[in-house]
């Protein structure tokens, strides 16, 4: 028997391509006669070559072994003596040899450490290299067999795959065909024209001219499931979502629809039907954002088709808001007023900045000894769309209520209120029509509302009022807000550990208050709370617990106060609680719109008041992602809303009627 001898060269590539001229065309000293009849084959899946041989008769010590890639000069191969009993080796090529080179090989017999004359010389001409990585499967979103393969070749200038039919063991039952691939080049097909009863084989060979590769595959038999339907696409009802396809399956038994999220206590499948079904209405759905998705089946196997956005219609009567894109002088802008031409004005708190706007002439303000200011109050726009801000600066001696405004060539600034210590709540500021502001102030400590004070300006100086009384103790939690009526009348919200309290100035500049009706807070707290107020008799206020009925959730109450008396709270909406709780309220110029915009789990709300009651509108913004917004009117009555849909990004819109 034949024994096999393996080389075992890792690095037989290199051995016969480098330092060509090292090697020999003939050796100097012959030993007597070489081995007869080498031969030499190539197999380029495993990148090895099998030499085989006949020795010569007599007795000799062993072979050595030569190679050479191309035309250049032999090297030898082994290391060691090749033993006079073999009469076959294998080389493996640690990395593919180049494409469509001559590969040689010769052998000579070695007597007493001579070597005899060479054997004949064994020649390969090596392949193309073959397409590797072969795969393919049924992907439901391409509809139909993706086929995907590697392209090692350099040389190749085409590629041919080709598909054949066949049984379930695998085994072809038809002829191989070729599959038209539009780039000649291509790594990848989908094989869309196939059948759900069919069973299928693909194999790929790369080409150069008319010389082919080794063929790559075939792969293992590629079974179709249930075609998913297509043109899958959801239709705004009011309270409804109208979901319409096209079908494709020809095995299908069944179609499933589902939706994320998922009604409460439910599964998230919405309902089972025939396969012969095109269409399906989603009836009483709770105003939202929802993914829907839709699945056949054949009783064995699934296929997941493809997903839609649906949304339920906005109801009758809601505001018709457009969206433009809003350049953001800043990824964290928290502040905004808007003018009364309907443009928006931006300011941030950290670091302390009012931006210029492309549509105004100031400059930017970012004083540097900013100690405090508050987020949601500290920028405003006058009649003549130029900006105020009030905030708090420290000095060596004092912290200084400090008033800065552009007259839009130059900011300028005054101190309204120098303190030895601030209270506990930021200073909240409106600023009336003649463009002065109006500000609310904690100028005690422990969160008294005795030391609540109304600071203005009363012929060029400014003036401190107190809320209530010296000597009293009552306590307020949250963040007191002051607001004017369309007479400049102040007006404070203030939340207390057990109601909420509006107090209003009197024409003879003392201060009364009244309790709102059912306003217990959340836990000594209020999530938000904000309010609005058209007259001295006409206001709306509202504030987001948790749900009494449900921990787990949130709701938001209105509470509007008619002809002087405040009403019962009204719920608008109960929704999951979202661990970023915010608000926006604003009130037409006319004073015949209340609206408020709050953030769910999933979405913004617009809640517009009219005649007929509250009216609930789902905004068009989507991937929220701890949002923040702002709500206001243009002199013209036209509602603005400002959305920065996510902290991490620097995305801002205006949706605008």
């Amino acid at each position: 028997m034949n024994r096999i001898w393996g080389l075992g060269l890792a690095c037989c590539l290199a051995l016969l391509s480098a330092c060509g001229g090292s090697g020999s065309a003939a050796p100097p000293v012959q030993a007597g006669p070489g081995p007869v009849q080498l031969s030499a084959s190539y197999d380029p899946i495993l990148l090895q070559v099998t030499l085989t041989w006949v020795p010569p008769a007599g007795t000799f010590d062993g072979f050595n072994l030569e190679g050479r890639i191309g035309t250049g000069l032999f090297s030898q191969i082994n290391t060691t003596l090749i033993p006079s009993s073999v009469t076959r080796g294998t080389l493996t090529f640690s990395t593919p040899p180049p494409e469509l080179q001559p590969l040689d090989f010769r052998m000579f017999v070695v007597r007493n450490g001579l070597e005899g004359a060479a054997s004949n010389v064994a020649a390969i001409q090596l392949p193309l290299d073959a397409p590797t990585a072969l795969s393919a499967g049924f992907v439901p979103a391409d509809g139909g067999v993706l086929v995907t393969w590697g392209t090692p070749s350099q040389l190749a200038d085409h590629y041919v795959l080709e598909r054949a039919l066949c049984d379930p063991s695998g085994n072809p039952t038809g002829p191989w065909t070729s599959l038209l691939l539009g780039n000649p080049m291509a790594s990848q097909y989908v094989d869309t024209d196939v059948s759900e009863v069919q069973g299928y084989l693909y194999r790929v060979t790369a080409w150069r001219g008319d010389l082919a590769s080794a063929v790559a595959g075939p792969t293992s038999r590629v079974a179709i499931p249930p075609l998913a339907p297509t043109a899958f696409a959801a239709q705004a009802l009011p309270a409804a979502v109208n979901l319409t396809w096209i079908n494709h399956s020809q095995t299908a038994t069944q179609i499933q629809i589902t939706r994320s999220p998922a009604p409460p206590g439910g599964s998230g499948i919405l309902a089972t039907l025939p396969a012969s079904a095109t269409s399906y209405q989603d009836t009483q759905v709770p105003m939202g954002f929802y993914t829907y998705g839709i699945n056949v089946s054949d009783g064995q196997n699934t296929t997941t088709g493809p997903t839609v956005l649906g949304v339920p219609a906005n109801a009758a009567g809601s505001p018709l808001l457009s969206i433009s894109p809003l350049a953001g002088a800043s990824a964290q802008v928290n502040t905004a007023a808007l003018s009364p031409s309907g443009l928006w004005a931006l300011g941030t708190t950290t670091p302390f900045t009012v931006f210029p706007a492309a549509w105004g002439t100031w400059t930017t303000w970012a004083p540097t000894n900013v100690l405090f200011a508050n987020p949601g109050s500290f920028l405003a726009l006058d009649g003549q769309s130029l900006p105020h801000a009030l905030y708090l600066t420290s000095t060596a001696t004092s912290i200084d209520l400090t008033h800065a405004w552009s007259d839009g060539l130059a900011w300028h600034t005054e101190i309204a209120l120098a303190m030895t210590a601030s209270g506990s709540t930021p200073p909240a500021f409106c600023l009336d029509k003649a463009g002065t502001p109006q500000v609310l102030m904690d100028t005690g400590t422990g969160g008294i509302i005795p030391g609540l004070t109304y600071t203005h300006k009363v012929s060029g100086a400014w003036v401190l009022e107190p809320l209530a009384a010296a000597g009293t103790s009552d306590t307020y939690n949250g963040n007191p807000r002051l607001f004017l009526d369309a007479a400049d009348t102040p007006h404070v919200l203030v939340p207390t550990w057990t109601n909420t309290r509006e107090y209003s100035r009197n024409a003879d500049g003392t201060w009364a208050y009244q309790p709102l009706p059912d306003t217990r807070p959340w836990g000594g707290g209020y999530a938000f709370e904000d309010a609005v107020w058209a007259d001295a008799n006409t206001a709306w206020s509202f504030y987001q617990v948790m749900d009494p009925n449900n921990p787990l959730h949130d709701v938001v109450y209105a509470v509007q106060k008619v002809n002087g008396t405040w009403q019962t709270p009204v719920l608008l909406a109960s929704f999951a609680h979202n661990g970023f709780p915010q608000g926006s309220v604003a009130l037409s110029p006319d004073g015949t719109r209340a609206v408020v915009v709050f953030a769910t789990t999933t979405d913004l709300r617009l809640y517009t008041q009219t005649p007929q009651g509250w009216i609930e509108t789902l905004l068009p913004v989507t991937n929220l992602s701890y949002p923040w917004f702002k709500a206001a009117f243009d002199s013209a009555n036209h509602l603005h809303i400002l959305v920065k849909p996510s902290v991490y990004t620097t995305d801002l819109m205006d949706l605008h009627e």
